[in-house]
C-alpha cells in the first residue's frame, strides 16, 4: 500500500467516525450554504471519480457540473474554493470538506505540473441570469462589465494590470501580470455560473453571479 492509499484511507475512516459521532443538527453543519469548486488537472476522469466520492456529501445532493474546458500546454494544477462567494483557503481549516480538498489534491498531485489539463468546476447552485460581468477583488466588488458591448478593459490587481476584452457577449483575459498566466489560457467565459480567476493578482471576474 502506498503512501497516498495509505492516508486516504486514513481519512475515510476518519471522516465516517466523525459523522457517526456528531448529532443530527451537527452534521448539516458540515455542509457549507453556497459551494464552488474548480479543479485544474490532467486527470479529469480521476477527479470526476474523487469528486463523487468525497465531495458529493458537502453539496448536499445538488453536485451540478458545469462545461468542462481543456488547456494546452502545461500549467500549474490546483484547486480554487468559494464559499458564499468569498475566496477560501482549504488548506488552512479543520473542516472534514477543507480535508477532503486537501485529499483530493494529494491524490491528483496537483503541486505537480499538469500537461493539457482539464478545468473541472462543480456548484450547488447555478446563479441568475446577468447581463454583466462582475469583478471582484480581494473578495469585494469592485466593478461590473457590460456584455452587450464589446470593449476593451483594465483591472488594476495585486501584481499590476489585468487585461480582458468583451466581444460577442464573451468575456477573455488577454493578459496578466502574474508567472503562468493560468487566466490568460482559461476559455472565453459567457454563461451564467462561469467564471475566470487570477489568484496572484486576487481577481475574479464572474457571470450571473449572485450579490447577497
Amino acid at each position: 500500500m502506498d503512501r497516498r492509499e495509505f492516508m486516504r484511507l486514513g481519512f475515510l475512516r476518519m471522516k465516517d467516525s466523525a459523522h457517526k459521532a456528531a448529532p443530527e443538527m451537527l452534521r448539516k453543519q458540515f455542509r457549507p450554504v453556497l459551494l464552488d469548486v474548480s479543479i485544474l488537472s490532467d486527470k479529469p476522469e480521476v477527479a470526476e471519480r474523487l469528486v463523487e466520492e468525497q465531495l458529493t456529501e458537502h453539496f448536499a445532493g445538488s453536485l451540478i457540473r458545469l462545461k468542462q474546458s481543456r488547456l494546452s500546454g502545461i500549467h500549474s494544477g490546483g484547486i480554487v474554493l468559494f464559499e458564499q462567494h468569498t475566496l477560501r483557503d482549504y488548506r488552512d481549516g479543520a473542516s472534514l470538506f477543507y480535508a477532503s480538498l486537501r485529499m483530493l489534491e494529494e491524490e491528483l498531485a496537483l503541486h505537480e505540473p499538469q500537461t493539457d489539463p482539464v478545468l473541472l468546476r462543480f456548484v450547488n447552485s447555478i446563479p441568475a441570469f446577468s447581463r454583466s460581468a462582475d469583478v471582484f477583488y480581494n473578495n469585494a466588488l469592485v466593478n461590473s462589465i457590460p456584455l452587450a458591448e464589446d470593449g476593451r478593459y483594465e483591472i488594476e490587481g495585486a501584481l499590476g494590470p489585468l487585461r480582458v476584452v468583451v466581444a460577442r457577449q464573451r468575456l477573455v483575459v488577454v493578459d496578466a501580470p502574474c508567472t503562468h498566466k493560468l487566466c490568460c489560457a482559461h476559455p472565453a467565459i459567457l454563461t451564467p455560473g462561469q467564471r475566470i480567476t487570477c489568484v496572484p493578482s486576487r481577481i475574479s471576474i464572474a457571470i450571473g453571479f449572485p450579490l447577497e
